[in-house]
């Protein structure tokens, strides 16, 4: 009997929902789940109004309770990523988005243009799962473009890496960009450092921004001058003011990160000085011999760089 009045409340509150009369749909779906609560149909169509209402909380429960009694129902796991990103919940949201995938593959395009959805499907969300699969847990940073509030690189903080009372800073969004030679593998940009400051962070952030301003890849072996010298940061920008790109060979990482399409590797940056420029400028396979036999620690930003 309760089923029989729940269907028929389902019913009117889908024709409601069709005319846009999104708190009457309501509230006939509330009523469907209330009567039958395992009603799949009602919940899901509840979770549905209440995004129409702008009430993602709200429909993030309803949603819950469809896809936990219709686990591949493919509308209803779309509504439950589509509600738990609007509340910031990333990691059910996710997982909800490729369940969906994975029975609609199609679907993807649909995904693209909506906002929230759309940054699931970005290559440094894959990234950040494989760096905490390294790395474990690390709180993250968002660093804005000067010029261009829209762009933004996440940095990771890495405790106790690469060594115990060290610190890893760590890139998450450079992977997204796509080199004009479309053969190299995405990269993400990771740093060491003896002390804990944001200017790590910075100086990647700074780093991101002008090699994907420039195309210039950062390929190991390579120098950016300028890099912390442009950011101002008193002492440090005077005595280490360039980078050099090379292998993480401190952190225990297989490489790539990710086999992709497309793969995903990592390089290390480190700041030198204006003097070890003019080394690896006039032979740059001696920069890093000429490094290792001065036992330079290259987490060392207090260092004096001669």
């Amino acid at each position: 009997m309760s089923q029989a009045a729940a269907d028929s409340l389902v019913v009117e509150a889908q024709a409601l929902f069709r005319e846009e009369r999104f708190a009457e749909a309501a509230t006939r779906f509330e009523k469907a789940a209330q009567l039958f609560p395992a009603h799949p149909h009602a919940w899901k169509g509840l979770g549905q109004t209440l995004l129409c209402l702008h009430k993602p909380h709200e429909a993030t429960r309803a949603f819950d309770q469809a896809i936990g009694l219709a686990p591949t129902s493919a509308t209803a796991l779309w509504g439950g990523a589509v509600a738990h990103a609007e509340v910031g919940n990333k990691v059910v949201a996710l997982s909800y988005l490729r369940r969906t995938l994975k029975l609609q593959p199609t679907w993807i395009e649909m995904a693209r243009d909506v906002p929230t959805l759309a940054a699931f499907l970005r290559q440094s969300t894959r990234t950040t799962e494989d760096l905490r699969a390294v790395f474990g847990a690390f709180s993250t940073r968002t660093y804005r473009h000067a010029a261009d509030d829209s762009r933004a690189v996440e940095v990771g903080r890495i405790i106790d890496q690469p060594a115990v009372g060290k610190w890893s800073f760590v890139t998450i969004g450079l992977s997204n960009h796509v080199w004009p030679d479309a053969e190299r593998p995405r990269i993400e940009l990771i740093l060491a450092s003896t002390i804990d400051t944001e200017l790590c962070g910075q100086i990647l952030a700074n780093l991101v921004f002008h090699l994907a301003d420039s195309e210039f890849y950062p390929e190991p072996g390579v120098v950016v001058r300028d890099v912390v010298g442009s950011l101002g940061a008193d002492d440090l920008s005077v005595r280490l003011p360039h980078v050099y790109i090379a292998v993480p060979r401190l952190w225990d990482i297989s490489l790539p990160l990710d086999l992709g399409p497309p793969p995903v590797t990592l390089a290390q940056v480190v700041p030198i000085s204006e003097l070890e420029y003019e080394v690896w400028r006039s032979n740059m396979n001696q920069l890093e011999p000429s490094l290792a036999k001065r036992r330079v620690d290259l987490a060392d930003l207090r260092r004096i760089g001669g």
